[in-house]
């Protein structure tokens, strides 16, 4: 595992936070999370719209199956990106993606508000707990920054494993608080 997010509880919210120091610039690192074929590949979903302007439409299959619309809530190239998160099950949730120089390469910041209500929801709705709906999340945004970085390094996007996937949500489970 690497460069470890956090999950903050503020009120009804939680906030997941991740930091991640990438050895290329801006300009390619925005490409990389905004181009719908790039996504693709590192996010392993189909991008069926992607519609980069205020209010514009994100369509995207996840898992060969689950289509999911949300929407651009703002937009600077290259530096910001907010946008909604499977809209349908948890409608205010937000999405940010922060692009900064540093040091010759730059620095993603991506953050992650959920509301704890629709987070209960959607564990009932699955009969799950709400802290593996948190965890999942947290596991998942981590392991989506690690694949960004292997494929800006231009390195073959693995098979995230079952053991893998439950490692490192184990690990998110404990920083639930």
């Amino acid at each position: 595992m690497t460069d470890d997010g956090t999950i903050q509880r503020d009120g009804d919210r939680a906030l997941f936070t991740y930091e991640r120091r990438l050895d290329h610039p801006v300009a390619e690192v925005w490409r990389v999370i905004t181009t719908p074929s790039e996504i693709a590949q590192w996010m392993g979903v189909e991008v069926e719209k992607y519609d980069l302007r205020p209010d514009g439409k994100i369509v995207m299959v996840h898992m060969g199956a689950q289509r999911v619309e949300d929407r651009v809530v703002k937009v600077e190239p290259p530096h910001r990106l907010e946008h909604t998160y499977f809209n349908e099950m948890n409608p205010s949730a937000v999405v940010i993606w922060k692009v900064d120089e540093a040091g010759g390469g730059s620095t993603i910041t991506l953050t992650h508000t959920m509301d704890l209500g629709e987070v209960r929801a959607a564990a009932q709705g699955q009969d799950i707990d709400p802290v593996m709906v948190l965890a999942r999340n947290g596991a998942g945004w981590h392991h989506l920054l690690d694949m960004i970085g292997l494929r800006l390094r231009g390195e073959e996007i693995p098979e995230w494993t079952e053991e893998d996937r439950k490692a490192l949500q184990k690990h998110y489970a404990e920083l639930v608080p």
